[in-house]
């Protein structure tokens, strides 16, 4: 047995409505996964550690809140969490993981106990936009103003509950994190009735791989970004592309490929040229 031989069977499911976890995700991600184009950068079997270890905590997390007496103690997300709206003439579906006994939904997620930089932003009361959405999402399906953004690390010793609250029409704030739901929702409508529905391709250029060398403010990185992008260890650009199922399908749809040439790495050393004294 070697760890080379090791398989992940990935169930494949048709996408027939948007969810809620989708917010702020990519337009070509939700274009292939309607389409159903098969990924060409699968999850990897050691991926599915953390999937894995993210479950465990939304199961702790709501077995805390029954015996706390917020939640009642028979929930269950399949069950009772599941939400069917439409919105902007498209389906949305989701599962919430928890809802109060007075009818507020509460989202838990986790993070990864060595993400010091994902850390300090929830401890600076920034939770990620996208968190934020998905409780919004279910907050508009309940018609509730009120929900809760619970998250924890892995290891238990980071964790935050924000109290996210309704501030206008299809808007939410979550602490600093505000959200937009009407955008997020037409956004959503124009994709699928311009794109999905006309089997039209939308264009790869909302996110790019790779910025243009160019135009990059060198002097305006961090050194652990020149120090990566110098030794082509990564590239400048944008991560949605980087940690996308689809992500050599839309290099090269950017006509462009995967880290820096010889030449780009030759202009990019010396651009940056004793970066690592300044």
């Amino acid at each position: 047995m070697k760890l080379s031989d090791f398989k992940l069977k990935q169930e494949k499911r048709e996408k027939k409505a948007f969810y809620s976890s989708d917010f702020g995700k990519p337009i070509l991600d939700l274009y292939f996964g309607f389409k159903g184009i098969v990924p060409t950068n699968p999850t990897e079997w050691y991926q599915t550690m953390k999937f894995g270890a993210g479950k465990g905590v939304e199961e702790s997390m709501l077995k805390v809140l029954k015996d706390s007496g917020f939640v009642a103690e028979d929930y269950d997300q399949k069950t009772h969490g599941r939400i069917e709206i439409e919105r902007e003439g498209v389906r949305i579906n989701g599962y919430i993981d928890a809802i109060t006994k007075d009818g507020l939904p509460i989202e838990i997620k986790s993070i990864n106990n060595k993400n010091q930089f994902d850390i300090a932003k929830y401890e600076d009361g920034k939770p990620r936009e996208n968190y934020v959405g998905q409780l919004a999402i279910y907050m508009d399906a309940l018609g509730v103003d009120t929900g809760y953004l619970l998250v924890s690390s892995i290891d238990g010793l980071n964790y935050f509950l924000f109290e996210c609250k309704k501030i206008g029409e299809r808007k939410y704030k979550c602490k600093d994190t505000e959200v937009d739901l009407d955008k997020e929702y037409k956004r959503w409508s124009k994709l699928y009735s311009g794109n999905i529905e006309k089997d039209i391709e939308p264009k790869a250029t909302e996110y790019l791989y790779k910025y243009d060398i160019n135009t990059i403010d060198w002097n305006k990185l961090s050194k652990t970004a020149i120090s990566k992008a110098r030794n082509n260890h990564a590239v400048v650009g944008d991560f949605q592309i980087t940690y996308s199922p689809w992500a050599d399908k839309i290099i090269e749809m950017q006509g462009t490929q995967r880290g820096y040439t010889e030449d780009e790495i030759k202009f990019i050393k010396e651009k940056t040229k004793g970066f690592s004294v300044k």
